[in-house]
């Protein structure tokens, strides 16, 4: 083509040879300016805490939308390892999220993680609470899809307890939503004065319904099946903040998927490649709801589909002012 060009150009009368000759050069270093940009491609690192679970499902349904882009994110399987000091970094939960805040990783990007554990890394790492290129996706769910959770799958309850090892950061906010719903709210905070048990005790007297919070000093492992049989005896239902919880006992939760996190990730590093900076930390915008049927029978309740109470609970978020 640019033989062709040429010879077109040497066929016209010198006047115009030069004029032709000029644009054509104009046009040809356009061209190379724009080129680097336009083939410039995204970097992008994923750290996983573990090559498992959720982890790997996050990991492998990210490298897929990527790959759709064009761009082959470089998956670090082992949190020890060195992070990159350029591009984007993905760190995936917690373990990942805070070895890729000791590196010099320039932009960061957690997700799998609690509001609450990245709160605790922008404390930890002074530096990267100043950056306007740390961002997370929380793991857990904005406190008004929890307590829309609460009106749609029991209307009739009136009074939500909570447990918490420490006063979450959004017990204000936890407060306001259930005033709004005309909810009558009753905390207990554990302590060296008042065991997980006592607490619990004195929780169940006086309320209907026990919200659990992602709170790791209260719901672990080691805790889950004792509060599971209290709530249980005392004829209380839980609701949860996991798909696992609600396998355990709870009657119903609401949470967000790995894919789906995925989906909001490669949202985000698409705006990251033409923004060069990234959103503010942000809470899952989709999400899925479980119910435990059996539980749901065994309590005596009558309880909607995990379908119809997924609709109403995005209708509340939707219609909220």
């Amino acid at each position: 083509m640019l033989t062709l060009l040429r010879r077109s150009i040497f066929s016209l009368p010198a006047p115009a040879r030069h004029l032709a000759t000029a644009l054509v050069a104009g046009f040809l270093l356009f061209i190379c300016a724009a080129s680097p940009a336009q083939a410039a491609q995204l970097s992008v690192t994923v750290v996983l805490s573990e090559n498992t679970g959720a982890y790997r499902e996050f990991s492998d349904a990210l490298r897929e939308s990527l790959l759709k882009r064009n761009i082959t994110p470089v998956i670090v399987e082992d949190p020890a390892r060195p992070v990159p000091n350029s591009g984007l970094v993905i760190g995936v939960g917690m373990k990942a999220a805070t070895a890729v805040a000791a590196s010099s990783a320039p932009a960061v990007l957690n997700v799998l993680v609690p509001k609450s554990g990245h709160e605790k890394l922008l404390r930890d790492f002074p530096r990267r609470a100043s950056s306007r290129n740390y961002s997370a996706i929380f793991l857990d769910q904005p406190i008004g899809r929890q307590v829309a959770l609460i009106k749609a799958a029991l209307p009739d309850k009136q009074y939500v307890g909570v447990l918490y090892s420490a006063p979450p950061v959004e017990l204000a906010q936890l407060r306001r939503e259930m005033a709004e719903h005309r909810l009558g709210l009753y905390e207990q905070m554990i302590s060296r004065e008042l065991s997980l048990h006592d607490a619990l005790q004195e929780l169940l007297k006086t309320s209907e319904v026990l919200l659990a919070l992602p709170d790791a000093g209260i719901y672990n492992s080691s805790t889950i099946r004792n509060i599971l049989l209290a709530t249980y005896r005392g004829g209380i239902p839980v609701i949860g903040f996991s798909s696992a919880f609600v396998k355990a006992g709870a009657l119903c939760a609401v949470f967000s998927t790995p894919v789906q996190l995925a989906a909001q990730a490669d949202i985000l590093i698409n705006k990251f490649s033409e923004a060069q900076t990234l959103p503010h930390a942000q809470y899952p915008q989709e999400f899925e709801v479980a119910v435990n049927e059996q539980v749901a029978r065994s309590l005596g309740l009558r309880i909607k589909s995990a379908a119809e109470l997924h609709d109403e609970t995005k209708a509340f978020e939707r219609n909220k002012p």
